[in-house]
């Protein structure tokens, strides 16, 4: 298999980092994992806004040519060198400061590494038992909107799931109002609303959660977004979260048992159409 780093293409067996890289040293970076499918990358307007967005929140400075059609062609570039133009991807864009300093950077230079597997299809399923995990909890910062490379509250929230033997966790940010899942939005559907949480409880901006605040009042669904306490999920006629590789129905959250209606069903069915065009 093949990378890029910094615009050029390495087989991955050549590529090396210095012990005194910021991104091992300090978690100095962000990601993006971006699925590729039907010969498309997904959403690429959202991820690279988002990945500029937390870039700039570092301060790192842009590379020469580093923008949406410059990346969206090395992409393409890595998956035909991959043998993947015709395949399922999952596609993950790094980018950290250059080394140089301690915690105080000597540089704001970046560099930009894009890797490629095979990835699977957009898929929507269930998960049988979902728990709340509240011994990390999160709070709002200059940067807990995307995704850092320092990720110690989903490292342990997922061990939590794993030890508990549940299908996915929900964390909490540090005043006790429901956050995120492990790895995607939470959303929840009430009084004919739909619910998910603020971006003021320091979770992620998903791409998916961009997507349906963007596409579900096109559709007649109410959303709103807020500081919720995790009783109200014991009201919802539905519980699902969702990412950029598909959306799972929460069955169970705690001892509250979820069966959403076949009516329900269909209607969300209806916006995940919308979502994937």
């Amino acid at each position: 298999m093949f990378l890029v780093y910094n615009s050029d293409i390495f087989p991955e067996g050549d590529f090396r980092l210095s012990t005194n890289d910021r991104a091992f040293q300090y978690g100095d970076g962000l990601f993006e994992t971006i699925r590729y499918e039907a010969d498309r990358v997904w959403f690429w307007p959202d991820h690279f806004a988002r990945l500029s967005a937390g870039m700039s929140a570092l301060q790192l400075i842009f590379p020469r040519d580093f923008t949406a059609d410059s990346v969206h062609s090395a992409i393409l570039q890595l998956l035909s060198a991959n043998g993947l133009t015709h395949q399922l991807a999952r596609i993950k864009i790094q980018v950290w400061r250059q080394a140089g300093g301690l915690y105080t950077p000597t540089t704001n230079e970046a560099n930009v590494l894009i890797t490629a597997r095979f990835g699977h299809s957009f898929s929507i399923t269930e998960k049988a038992q979902t728990g709340i995990y509240d011994a990390f909890r999160l709070s709002p910062s200059p940067v807990s909107a995307f995704k850092t490379l320092n990720a110690l509250p989903y490292v342990l929230a997922g061990l939590h799931k794993e030890q508990h033997k549940l299908d996915d966790v929900i964390l909490l940010d540090t005043e006790g109002h429901l956050a995120e899942c492990l790895a995607s939005t939470l959303f929840w559907y009430a009084n004919e609303t739909l619910y998910t949480p603020s971006l003021q409880t320091g979770c992620i901006n998903g791409i998916l959660r961009q997507q349906c605040l963007r596409i579900a009042p096109g559709l007649g669904i109410t959303v709103q977004e807020g500081l919720y306490r995790p009783a109200m999920l014991s009201e919802a006629e539905a519980v699902f979260c969702a990412n950029v590789m598909g959306i799972q129905w929460l069955n169970q959250v705690n001892n509250d048992r979820i069966n959403p209606s076949d009516e329900i069903k269909k209607r969300f069915g209806t916006l995940w159409h919308h979502i994937q065009g």
